[in-house]
């Protein structure tokens, strides 16, 4: 691939989840070159850590690993964030139906054992499909989705790590419901959180940005509705 394309990666953070250690160390010579930023896991639960402290724009996972597979690592990323971004690698035939019929369709196939120029073209094609724009969430308070920045009246504001990690949950999921749970996976790496810890931490995010509006469903959860700002 001609270095011009090649350098349209540097606009990417990626994430290789691969246990065979030489297959992950020829994506990463290959890939993370280019890359603005690089994080490997040799197996799916570490992926799901790194994705959990981490701004991925693309997840390169194989599908057989241990500790937890790649299928139930992608699904338990989607519940958290639904339009998450996959390139799945495998050399299972009986794999690629299952892949199609992943929702949202936030995967891409390829064959094992892989080329690396057909990765490094699916790593390009993947950028017209992230996420560049903002999007106003309230009169005073918009985001930059690729970047994660959250502007106050054009002015960045900056929350604390918990609160910022609830707050793009939230944006991941607007007009959709945030359980208790999902909150605990993601923010808390699945220790159980009394409800009142989650409830300051939404009213600290409601002080520094009081135009959002945040609705606790009872029992459930919360749910960050956005509407058109005349």
């Amino acid at each position: 691939m001609h270095l011009q394309t090649l350098n349209l990666l540097n606009a990417l953070t990626v994430l290789i989840v691969e246990d065979d250690e030489i297959a992950r160390a020829t994506i990463k010579q290959d890939i993370k070159p280019y890359c603005k930023v690089f994080y490997e896991a040799g197996d799916g639960l570490y992926g799901l850590q790194l994705f959990k402290e981490h701004q991925i724009d693309v997840i390169v996972t194989d599908i057989h690993m241990p500790e937890i597979n790649g299928f139930d690592m992608i699904e338990e990323i989607l519940k958290l964030k639904p339009e998450q971004l996959f390139i799945v690698m495998t050399s299972y035939d009986s794999d690629q139906n299952l892949i199609h019929s992943m929702k949202d369709g936030a995967c891409s196939f390829l064959r094992k054992p892989l080329d690396m120029e057909e990765l490094q073209t699916a790593l390009v094609m993947t950028l017209g499909r992230i996420k560049y724009t903002t999007k106003t969430l309230s009169s005073d308070v918009h985001i930059d989705y690729q970047k994660e920045i959250i502007y106050r009246n054009d002015e960045p504001i900056f929350l604390s790590h918990k609160c910022n990690k609830i707050f793009w949950l939230l944006c991941y999921n607007i007009g959709r419901l945030v359980s208790y749970d999902m909150c605990e996976n993601y923010v808390y790496n699945g220790e159980c959180v009394n409800k009142s810890t989650l409830y300051n931490e939404i009213l600290r995010i409601k002080k520094q940005l009081s135009t959002l509006d945040i609705e606790n469903i009872p029992k459930e959860g919360y749910i960050l509705r956005v509407t058109p700002v005349s």
